[in-house]
């Protein structure tokens, strides 16, 4: 049996539902198919930081409108998101201090509420932290974490309350074509005929690209982390990157602390795509304690601490660090969303959003997306801040 649609989004973490929430709030006729339930993916892994600082001003532009969504979840898209304010600081060694002095006047200058906090000043904001090798921190008191599950959930129940369909435990997909030209998507016993698709299925986006000939360079990239209990002091600790000690970590509700751990424990810095590789086992408790104790000199209290549970998620890595969104040069009415790169949680609804205008009949030439174009490689339109960091494309 055939049906008809105006748009099938192919995967439904945060950047599917976000895309398919705007576009039938465009009115399109909407379609979500999902192999296996919602925020199954990287999404469902993902530690939510909703955070603004980044080096590059496309992503800084994507980061502060998705930020801006989170504020006015409830309004804008109904439902909860779970956004909790706790904070964010971005930690670097005193060789950054200029870059990064730079970069938080930028994002002053964009409207985000931020100042560059200095080492004692840090301190006296988070009495638990020893500063040694700081040079300073950005600090953004509004700024915080979300509920994935909240966040997919409630903006799958606005693709529904719009009229439009989301396909859970639907299996692989399968691409549907008229010559150059997408003609739907074969989802199961599903057959849905639309003259648009959106894939949006992190790093499965490779593999369903391929059916139509196009080799999207879009790969595996697998992020560890796990809980230590028995910190209550730090239950309420910020949002933190610490770039002096290479690590990424946050409070926890029942006086835990979540930190990276595992694989790309390094917040990328050391990370190689896995090409061929589709699953990847959660950190052992031996990984998470050597994180947690790379740790201690920045937080003594880590020292009582006890080991949880640990997990993966397999984020979807790109061969700049940024992700790949719009349409797909030589195949019409094929669009996508991938290439979290450990940031795509952070970007989901506003690029979502603006994917959906591009969708609609918008320009994608005009739109903020056109720096992350999928041809961008080939017609040397690389993406770059004045003031990268070091490590390049993390922030």
């Amino acid at each position: 049996m055939t049906q008809t649609a105006d748009l099938v989004v192919v995967g439904a973490g945060i950047a599917g539902a976000s895309t398919a929430f705007f576009a039938a709030a465009h009115g399109l006729r909407t379609v979500v198919v999902e192999e296996g339930l919602p925020a199954s993916g990287a999404s469902g892994r993902t530690a939510g930081y909703i955070r603004c600082h980044y080096a590059n001003p496309h992503e800084a532009h994507f980061a502060y409108e998705s930020w801006k969504i989170h504020a006015r979840w409830r309004e804008l898209i109904g439902g909860d998101n779970g956004y909790r304010r706790s904070g964010f600081l971005f930690i670097v060694p005193p060789a950054l201090v200029p870059p990064l002095e730079k970069n938080v006047a930028l994002m002053q200058a964009m409207g985000v509420t931020t100042e560059v906090l200095e080492p004692r000043a840090i301190k006296e904001l988070l009495p638990y932290l020893e500063t040694e090798g700081i040079g300073a921190a950005a600090w953004e008191p509004e700024s915080g974490h979300a509920d994935p599950s909240d966040c997919i959930g409630s903006l799958l129940a606005g693709v529904r309350g719009r009229g439009g369909r989301v396909l859970v435990d639907a299996g692989p997909a399968r691409l549907l074509t008229e010559g150059r030209r997408i003609a739907g998507v074969q989802a199961g016993s599903e057959r849905i005929a639309a003259p648009a698709v959106v894939l949006a299925a992190g790093a499965g986006t490779r593999a369903l690209a391929a059916e139509v000939g196009v080799d999207l360079p879009v790969f595996p990239m697998p992020i560890g982390a796990g809980l230590l209990h028995g910190l209550s002091v730090l239950e309420s600790a910020p949002c933190t990157i610490d770039h002096a000690a290479e690590q990424w970590y946050r409070g926890e509700t029942g006086g835990g602390l979540l930190i990276g751990a595992g694989y790309e424990d390094s917040i990328g810095f050391r990370g190689e795509p896995f090409h061929g590789k589709a699953e990847f086992a959660p950190p052992t408790r031996d990984e998470l304690v050597v994180a947690a104790t790379r740790l201690v000199p920045r937080i003594p209290a880590l020292e009582n601490a006890a080991p949880g549970r640990t997990w993966v998620g397999l984020d979807s890595r790109t061969p700049d660090g940024h992700a790949l969104a719009g349409p797909v040069p030589g195949v019409s009415g094929l669009y996508v969303l991938t290439g979290g790169n450990g940031k795509g949680f952070k970007f989901g609804p506003s690029m979502g959003r603006a994917l959906a205008d591009v969708v609609s009949g918008g320009r994608f030439e005009e739109s903020p997306l056109a720096a992350f174009g999928v041809d961008r490689a080939d017609t040397g339109r690389p993406i770059r801040g004045a003031h990268e960091y070091a490590w390049g494309s993390f922030a």
